[in-house]
């Protein structure tokens, strides 16, 4: 009783002390702070040079931000910013600031920006795409526009460029923007209110691709493949590898992979779709497992928030790790214990529970050395076999996005193979524990489970979430016919994650393709030859990585035909069309969502209403030589008229318009057949029945 009392007071007089400390860092910040000393843990140095994003002076961190009033993180002493969106914000913060940054009242909470790992012809057969190609009402993904956050790309690469001219080359790019983070700024990012990294337009694109040479490529091949999976038109060679939605444009963003900077990859994406006024969705082929798995991590948030109107959806893979064993979850009420092996020198691993409960934990190293931590410490102990940091909710209060409290312990310089155990034991209280390693190479649980691996970003409540089936077993390749003899066509890919989210919500929302894919190869990129096709333009891979842009370029399509779409009407029209057949059995599940993407009934779904007054859209802006519209007509038109005018409101151009659907074309000049120079222009059909939105038409000469 004696004990249990002292404790107790411990906890009180410990407690009260930490709410006056830096409870809005969250732990990795919490151990990067100096302390009073004006110093921090020697283990910081080793762990965070992995686990964290510094400055080019290594004397600031990357973090997310979240604020209390939108917008003003723009005036944060010690903060500074790179993006800025909503109550959200990326930036950076020097050490010395951080604490004093976290005391701001408008401060809510910071979380370090950490890292993440990214994640043709069977399978567009397989989804229906040609289907939704042949109609009616027929598209290939015109007037849209698919964001690809990952590796780069290959803009050489022919499945991404155009033939504007007919003259049998394709010297014109498909790829509007490509924003390069991993280039030295150069200031080219400064109109686009990012200050690193290098922005390529269309036309610099093009002319590189005249001049034989562009500062900027994809030596990992991934985004590339991505790319051509979501929107590859398959005109490189005659082996048919074509994208499912083939007409639609890019814009892409070579990420460092880094959580601040995908955030601002998202937006810079959307903030291009906006400005020339197209319907757009982002392919995020990419993950990581820091975080509560609920939606509730700032990069999940932040990400939920640029998903703020019509026309915007964001695609996610659900991860590779339902056999990877890195999660591991109990009702823990007595004392338990999981083993964690070290399969790299450094570990971490986060546990959460619910504010209700504290644990004592303690970590057991192979030698049978002990590291204990109470509630609200953190400890820092060397082993003969190993350096051990616990943070054991050190602030006493639980994390704001959720509610819940976080343990976090990190193991330094450990041996390959090692067994390490990890016990909690309840102090007070008790209740629901899950546990993830943070890395999926660096260890595993021996008690580890598939339950609850989709990986961040996947659990934001506006994504849509996809898991992977398979759809190839064998392929010819450049070293000769391959067999993959462990998969069976139809079946569930063994590597995909599982849901549910932490707080109990399904994922995947249904799965695609994703075992094994042809598409695009990166002419930079080094694959083995046994993943290499004949045609030396496109190689295979697999993973939720290739399954989530086949749902992307779904997107697409759907934005085609519809492009006021809102995020939850494309999910909701992509699950309820998904397919089941013998390998899903009942849906929906935590490993199948709702089934197999099936474009030809998801177009059903959406059931596009008939206009009212006429619409327009631009197949392609920013245009050069020829600006390309559909529009459509009400019932019972009985005429119409495309009409061009400048900034000034000087009517340049206007067409007589035939059939209720068509296609309508501006040759860029007026009426006199002049020319016109580069700049912003407005296009709008006008009618018996009314007039049709303005649409912005962008010439680049």
């Amino acid at each position: 009783m004696a004990s249990y009392l002292l404790i107790a007071a411990w906890m009180t007089i410990h407690f009260s002390l930490a709410l006056a400390g830096p409870e809005k860092l969250d732990p990795l910040l919490r151990l990067l702070a100096p302390s009073d000393s004006g110093k921090i843990t020697p283990l910081s140095s080793e762990v965070l040079s992995n686990a964290l994003q510094f400055g080019a002076s290594g004397e600031e961190v990357h973090v997310i931000l979240r604020t209390r009033t939108p917008g003003a993180a723009w005036n944060l002493p010690g903060f500074s910013p790179s993006g800025v969106f909503q109550d959200f914000a990326t930036g950076k913060v020097k050490l010395q600031e951080l604490l004093p940054l976290s005391d701001h009242p408008e401060v809510v909470y910071l979380e370090a920006a950490r890292p993440l790992s990214p994640m043709l012809d069977v399978s567009v057969l397989e989804v229906g795409a040609p289907s939704v190609w042949a109609g009616p009402p027929g598209t290939r993904g015109g007037g849209t526009l698919v964001g690809i956050v990952d590796s780069g790309i290959d803009p050489f690469h022919l499945d991404f460029r155009v033939d504007r001219d007919g003259d049998g080359q394709e010297e014109g790019s498909r790829i509007l923007f490509l924003w390069d983070q991993t280039l030295p700024g150069d200031g080219s990012s400064y109109p686009y209110r990012f200050d690193y990294g290098r922005v390529y337009t269309q036309s610099e694109l093009e002319a590189g691709i005249q001049a034989g040479y562009i500062d900027t490529t994809d030596i990992m091949g991934h985004g590339t493949h991505v790319a051509g999976i979501a929107a590859g038109d398959g005109s490189s060679s005659a082996a048919g590898y074509v994208g499912v939605a083939p007409e639609a444009n890019l814009i892409v963003v070579k990420t460092t992979f880094y959580t601040e900077d995908v955030i601002d990859g998202v937006a810079f994406v959307f903030e291009r779709a906006e400005e020339l006024g197209l319907p757009c969705v982002v392919n995020l082929s990419l993950g990581g497992h820091a975080g509560p798995h609920d939606g509730t991590s700032l990069f999940e948030q932040a990400i939920d928030a640029l998903v703020d109107g019509p026309g915007r959806a964001i695609v996610v893979a659900a991860g590779n790790e339902a056999q990877e064993k890195i999660h591991v979850g109990a009702e823990v009420y007595s004392r338990i214990a999981w083993h964690l092996v070290a399969e790299g020198p450094i570990v971490a691993v986060q546990l959460w529970h619910g504010p209700e409960a504290a644990f004592k934990v303690e970590v057991i190293a192979p030698t049978g050395e002990r590291v204990a931590a109470l509630p609200g410490a953190q400890v820092y102990r060397n082993t003969s076999v190993g350096q051990v940091w616990v943070d054991n909710n050190f602030t006493g209060t639980p994390y704001p996005g959720n509610g819940y409290k976080e343990v976090y312990i990190t193991l330094t310089e450990v041996s390959l193979g090692s067994t390490w155990a990890l016990s909690l034991e309840p102090v007070f209280g008790g209740g629901r524990v899950d546990g993830w390693v943070e890395d999926p190479t660096s260890g595993y649980f021996l008690e580890g489970d598939s339950r609850t691996t989709i990986a961040e970003p996947g659990n934001a409540h506006r994504v849509i979430t996809v898991g992977a089936y398979v759809t190839k077993t064998s392929w010819d390749s450049l070293a000769g016919p391959q067999r993959d003899e462990g998969y069976t066509l139809g079946e569930l890919a063994d590597f995909s994650s599982h849901g549910p989210t932490r707080d109990g919500r399904l994922k995947p929302d249904l799965v695609a393709p994703g075992a094994w894919i042809a598409s695009s190869l990166s002419s930079a990129a080094a694959e083995p030859s046994w993943l290499r096709l004949p045609d030396g333009e496109h190689f295979m891979l697999r993973g939720t990585s290739m399954a989530a842009p086949h749902v992307a370029g779904a997107c697409a399509l759907l934005f085609s035909l519809s492009p006021g779409l809102s995020w939850d009407e494309l999910r909701d029209a992509l699950t309820s069309g998904a397919r089941a057949d013998s390998f899903t059995e009942a849906v929906p599940s935590c490993s199948w969502g709702w089934g197999k993407l099936f474009l030809p009934t998801a177009v059903e779904e959406t059931n596009p209403t008939p206009v009212q007054v006429p619409s327009l859209r631009l197949l392609e802006n920013p245009v050069s030589r020829e600006a390309r519209f559909l529009y459509e007509l009400p019932q019972g038109t009985g005429w119409a008229e495309l009409r061009v005018y400048d900034l000034a409101g000087r009517l340049l151009w206007g067409e007589e318009l035939s059939g209720r659907v068509g296609e309508a074309h501006w040759p860029l000049t007026t009426l006199r057949g002049a020319p016109v120079a580069s700049g912003l222009y407005l296009a709008v059909v006008t009618s018996d029945r009314g007039t049709s939105p303005i649409v912005r038409v962008v010439v680049q000469r």
